[in-house]
Formats: C-alpha cells, sequence, structure tokens
C-alpha cells in the first residue's frame, strides 16, 4: 500500500528545477525584514510514509495546502530579533556568548515571546505574519520530497561536506557545542536553509497524536498546551532531522537549541 501511495503521489511531489527568488518586506524604521521566499500550493504526504518513524508520525496521509505562502528562507536571526528589541525597549534573549551573534539563529525564545514578535513584525511591515502550521513547516521542509531526510533515505553527511548541523552530521568543529550561522549548508529545494538542524523550529500547532487534522490549526494564545516543534538541532542525533520527526515543548519554554522562522501570508 505504501508503494502504491507513493507512485500515486509521485506527479504532486516533483517540482520545476528553477532559481528561488527571495524578497524580504521593509519594516517602518526602513530596515529590511526577514528574507522570504515563495512556497506554492499543492499537496503531499504528511508524516512517516517510510516505516522507520515513530508511531505519532502515523498515519501518513495527504494534505493540501490550497493557497501559496511565503516563509523564511533562513530560520529566524539575532540580527532580526534585534531591529524588534530597539523598536521595542525589550531586552535581547540570551545568546550563551557564542559569538557572531547576528548571523546565528535566535534562541533561548519561547513561543510566547514568538508571538510578541510576530505581531510587531506584522504593526510594522503591515503585512500578516505568523508561525507555520505543522503541516505548512514539513510541506515546505520536504520542498516535493517524500524520503527519509528531504534531501533522500541516508544521512550521507560526510565531514567534508555536511548536510546539515547535529551531533554526528560532521559539522566543524568550531560549532560543535553551539548553533553554525545561517545559510552554511545546502538549501533544499524551495531555497530555505537548516530545516534540518541547527535549532528546533516552533510552530503555530498543537501537539497531537494520533493525527487529527489539527496540524493545519493554529493555537490560541491562551491555550497553555505543548506545541510541535521540528527540524532537530544541534545537539540532537541525525534521527531527529528527518521530515517526518515531531517533537514537543510547553509554550513558555526557551532552551539555548529552539528557535523558529515566519511565515508571510501572501494575497
Amino acid at each position: 500500500m505504501r508503494a502504491l501511495i507513493a507512485l500515486g503521489l509521485s506527479g504532486l511531489l516533483s517540482w520545476p528545477a528553477g532559481a528561488v527568488e527571495a524578497f524580504h518586506d521593509t519594516l517602518n524604521t526602513e530596515e529590511p525584514g526577514p528574507e522570504l521566499v515563495k512556497v506554492p500550493a499543492g499537496q503531499f504526504l504528511f508524516g512517516d510514509s517510510t516505516g522507520r518513524g515513530n508511531y505519532n508520525e502515523q498515519p501518513a496521509h495527504l494534505v493540501t495546502i490550497a493557497k501559496p505562502f511565503a516563509i523564511g528562507r533562513f530560520e529566524l536571526t539575532f540580527a532580526d530579533w534585534q531591529r524588534y528589541a530597539r523598536a521595542t525597549g525589550k531586552p535581547l534573549p540570551d545568546n550563551e556568548g557564542w559569538g557572531l551573534s547576528e548571523r546565528r539563529p535566535v534562541i533561548h525564545v519561547s513561543w510566547f515571546d514568538v508571538q510578541s514578535y510576530l505581531q510587531w513584525l506584522s504593526k510594522s511591515t503591515g503585512q500578516r505574519y505568523r508561525l507555520p502550521t505543522e503541516a505548512e513547516w514539513e510541506y515546505a521542509a520536504r520542498a516535493g520530497s517524500n524520503s527519509f531526510y528531504w534531501w533522500g533515505e541516508q544521512l550521507d553527511s560526510p565531514e567534508d561536506h555536511p548536510r546539515a548541523h547535529c551531533r554526528g552530521c560532521g559539522s566543524p568543529r568550531s560549532d560543535q557545542y553551539k548553533t553554525s550561522q545561517v545559510g552554511q549548508f545546502a538549501p533544499n529545494a524551495f531555497g530555505l536553509y537548516d530545516t534540518a538542524g541547527n535549532v528546533w523550529e516552533w510552530t503555530a500547532s498543537r501537539f497531537v497524536t494520533p493525527f487529527d487534522g489539527s496540524e493545519q490549526q493554529a493555537a490560541g494564545l491562551l491555550d497553555q498546551s505543548p506545541r510541535v516543534v521540528r527540524g532537530g538541532a544541534w545537539n540532537a542525533g541525525p534521527t531527529y532531522l528527518r521530515s517526518s520527526f515531531r517533537d514537543m515543548k510547553q509554550p513558555g519554554k526557551d532552551d539555548y537549541a529552539l528557535g523558529f522562522r515566519v511565515l508571510r501570508e501572501l494575497p
């Protein structure tokens, strides 16, 4: 049955090759907002269809992304967050003293902190920004793939050309115990960087198992239930980087391996 599903989706899961067009909105301070890429509407097989994943990634099922959207080309950086901090007077999150923080993904931000940032970003740009739902995140991270990792079935991450930043991915020694600067590894077919590794990424969705359709719905601000995080991190092993892997965090949690990327709705 799995093979039949994969064959039936082969046309849906392939995308024409082409140059990725990145853009950004302008803040009301005339500074640039986060860099974005457009993701087309389409369908994909959500969850684990390989049989190698966890029970909470199954059953895999077809999800339709009805409208195109724009999403952060990179995980949100300290440079992006610093513009928010200057505009609002809020303190910068802890950077663990890792240096070169402007190009590192922002960390130590809770789900609620992220919501405050997104409200400010929406107001400053005049556009609607939010977190991606769990389904939108996996669709963007897969970028047309249906494999264990977005690049294929095997890690295939040698030290001279690592695929991603994680423990066991062959990451540079200089980043062995911290995040790497964004954009250091190859992007996926949609032009997104670090959808595997570097930092876990918040999504808008509540963590539910088994899937019940809420992967396409955003949790409310007053909802204290766990949220889905995706993508693995610098301090996680390779298995956590697979496209269907789901983990959860309490919305008030922040730590040194937890960040996010923005989604911007399109007209």
